[in-house]
């Protein structure tokens, strides 16, 4: 027995009608991925001491928290600063650090700097929102400056910071001495002077280092601090601000492995 069949022709418009209707019903979430809403953050800011005036060195920190108040350790937090105080003014490029553990971070501001605003700022990344933190005044003027004034000339000391480290190559834990001595000109030791210890986990700019400690030369000059040996490479070294007699220096770079 022969069968007979007979084919119906399809138009191309046709076909791809019951293609699209098959792709959408085999594949019926191709295309609606959710993109999750980014985490905020908030970036806070303090000086200290709270009121530097126009010519004394101080330090700017702060913490980096989630919404839920969390610290964000290991984030960039980079400083600017302006001339005035709006939000919206052009703001500079000063300094970028890093926060620790307990999402704090550091920045030392010498007698030296300029009558300025500040602000601190996280750029976000894929989990994190951007943060800003508020404008706060670093050295500001308490009185309107005079122009024809003569301020005679105050010739400052060069000085030097002399540092060792014992041992440089500690074990995991193990407590690590930073010593050494502050000398003016001639030689002479400096005593009852402020010297900062600094530290980065990276060789770069001196906005890489954050203050970890803080001491007090003796009578002759000399300081010392203890730290934590740890399982990472740091970076050391010894800062003095200066004062109205003595120029600002900083040791050598000390290598802690």
């Amino acid at each position: 027995m022969m069968i007979f069949t007979r084919s119906f022709p399809v138009s191309s418009r046709t076909f791809c009608l019951v293609l699209v209707l098959l792709c959408l019903v085999l594949f019926p979430l191709a295309g609606s991925a959710v993109v999750a809403d980014k985490i905020q953050t908030n970036l806070s800011i303090a000086t200290d001491p709270a009121d530097p005036g126009e010519d004394l060195a101080f330090v700017i920190n702060g913490v980096l928290l989630d919404s839920d108040d969390n610290p964000l350790g290991n984030k960039k937090i980079t400083l600017e600063n302006s001339e005035s105080e709006d939000m919206d003014s052009d703001y500079a490029f000063v300094a970028v650090t890093t926060t620790d553990t307990d999402g704090k971070y550091s920045f030392f501001r010498p007698g030296s700097s300029p009558v300025e605003f500040l602000r601190v700022k996280y750029n976000g990344n894929d989990r994190y929102e951007e943060s800003v933190s508020e404008v706060i005044p670093g050295h500001t003027s308490r009185a309107p400056r005079v122009t024809d004034e003569i301020v005679p000339t105050v010739t400052k000391s060069e000085t030097k910071i002399t540092a060792s480290v014992s041992p440089s190559n500690p074990n995991p834990g193990q407590t690590v001495k930073i010593s050494g001595q502050l000398i003016g000109a001639n030689g002479t030791p400096l005593g009852g002077k402020i010297v900062y210890l600094e530290i980065s986990d990276r060789m770069g700019n001196q906005g890489d280092f954050a203050i970890s400690g803080k001491g007090e030369t003796d009578k002759n000059g000399y300081f010392q601090f203890l730290i934590g040996g740890g399982s990472t490479t740091n970076y050391i070294q010894i800062h003095f601000t200066g004062d109205d007699s003595n120029i600002e220096s900083y040791s050598g770079m000390i290598t802690v492995i």
